[in-house]
């Protein structure tokens, strides 16, 4: 149907959720786990369908959150000022229904950021009408050991530049 081909990069939305930056191991620990499934605050959560990641064992939440560790344990970053982790949904029209292809597009978001020196990983989220990602990479560096620090025009750039992404897969299988 003309209906179910998506017409531009823009119909995908990205956020950038912030709560809290993200400081405290608590909160990035429950990030982990909601992102995997594995979360006890979201009683109701569906089950995640896929996770993956590249640099982390993605499967296991307490893994993973161990693995971004050490990276900030090297390049000692540990401290609470520094924001530890950054959390990206991204939301596709309800058409898309099909779960694979956003699989391939979670792998292609992850690789990203992975080539650009940072652990990441993500959840396949089927809890709401439209299926979506949640992205969890870690902040800090682990070829530099430098921070990410997105001022307000590079995460403008950061949301587009995954859009487009997204929307390239897509249209490469077919939407």
């Amino acid at each position: 149907m003309e209906n179910d081909i998506i017409k531009n990069f823009k119909d995908i939305i990205v956020k950038n959720v912030k709560c809290g930056k993200y400081k405290e191991e608590k909160d990035v620990k429950d990030l982990i786990k909601y992102i995997t499934g594995h979360s006890i605050i979201e009683k109701h959560q569906k089950a995640v369908r896929y996770t993956g990641g590249y640099g982390v064992h993605a499967c296991d939440p307490v893994l993973c959150y161990k693995d971004m560790y050490i990276i900030k344990k090297i390049y000692e970053k540990t401290t609470s000022k520094n924001r530890s982790i950054y959390h990206f949904v991204v939301s596709f029209p309800e058409y898309i229904e099909d779960a694979n292809t956003v699989k391939l597009i979670s792998i292609n978001i992850c690789h990203h950021f992975y080539e650009q020196g940072f652990q990441c990983m993500y959840g396949v989220h089927e809890d709401t009408e439209n299926l979506h990602i949640h992205i969890a990479v870690n902040s800090t560096n682990f070829k530099t050991g430098k921070q990410m620090h997105l001022k307000y025009n590079e995460l403008s750039d950061t949301i587009t530049g995954l859009k487009k992404l997204a929307y390239n897969v897509l249209k490469e299988n077919g939407y």
